[in-house]
């Protein structure tokens, strides 16, 4: 899967619906992939030739309609990964009544190693059992990986890792801080997530597609925040953003980009982004026209 072509990677971490503050309640309800994936982002895929990469998380896999959803989009050539939201997931899991009143955790710094291991394997598992495919690609929820996360995912046949955000730290909300990264696809050294080994059977790194601050000099005097930064993602960054970014890898001959949302992002009213039917339209527009400039510059999809 990693050679010399040009790629972007459209990742979907794909999980039950929030509301406008994040917040998940119970019982749980999963529009974007029941509704979403069919009706709104399979259109555009198959406009677009895209081949997504789902990172799902296990509470979708509860439910039977999500299921074979899913099942018909690896029909269609969909990759699907594990996107481990340890909450949800035993042992210690909490989904059911009363979960929204429980912090949402990083997987690797709110559970013991051995915990987090344990719960990777279940949700492994659950998706061998549910959509008959066994993972190789894993992106961490809040992207809380480390170290100890890439020795439990070698041990478990991963291939691929997506939870490395470079220039974004996330240690403030209690998460690892991204900014050591190296910007590139790389092998995961055994000793350190942020450094390259040399053991062609372990894990490789194919971090989030995210540039410098935006706004030029305007951008720098800004706080630390995410949502200043550069992403290859049509959450934040407008359509016109978003081609300059394309240009810029382009320019530095970057032959591997990741774009990454979450799948509910583009319902009404179940994220922050998207309160209504024409803010729905435009997110879904400046997605697509995203995707057709970058195969406009030679990226497969």
């Amino acid at each position: 899967m990693m050679n010399n072509e040009k790629r972007i990677y459209v990742t979907l971490d794909t999980e039950m619906d929030s509301d406008v503050h994040w917040i998940k309640h119970f019982p749980a309800e999963y529009s974007s992939v029941i509704e979403g994936i069919p009706k709104l982002f399979r259109p555009i895929w198959d406009k677009c030739q895209v081949h997504p990469i789902y990172f799902v998380s296990p509470e979708v896999l509860y439910n039977e309609q999500c299921v074979e959803v899913l099942k018909e989009e690896i029909e269609k050539g969909a990759i699907i990964g594990a996107h481990l939201h340890p909450e949800y997931i035993l042992p210690e899991s909490i989904f059911g009544e009363g979960m929204e009143k429980e912090k949402a955790k990083f997987p690797c710094y709110g559970y013991s190693d051995e915990v987090e291991k344990e719960k990777l394997k279940n949700l492994t598992e659950l998706i061998n059992e549910k959509l008959g495919v066994r993972p190789i690609w894993y992106r961490a929820a809040r992207f809380g990986a480390d170290t100890a996360t890439i020795r439990s995912l070698k041990e478990l046949g991963y291939r691929y890792d997506s939870s490395v955000t470079p220039n974004i730290d996330w240690t403030s909300k209690g998460g690892p801080n991204h900014t050591l990264a190296l910007d590139k696809c790389y092998k995961i050294s055994d000793e350190d997530i942020y450094q390259e080994g040399t053991d062609s059977e372990t894990v490789t790194e194919v971090p989030v597609t995210i540039y410098q601050k935006r706004w030029g000099i305007i951008g720098k005097l800004l706080p630390e925040n995410w949502l200043f930064y550069r992403w290859l993602r049509p959450t934040h960054m407008t359509y016109l953003e978003l081609r300059h970014l394309i240009n810029q890898m382009v320019k530095e001959e970057k032959n591997i980009g990741v774009m990454m949302f979450h799948s509910m992002e583009i319902m009404i009213n179940k994220t922050p982004y998207v309160r209504n039917v024409w803010m729905q339209k435009y997110y879904l527009w400046r997605l697509e026209k995203a995707l057709q400039y970058a195969k406009s510059k030679g990226y497969q999809l």
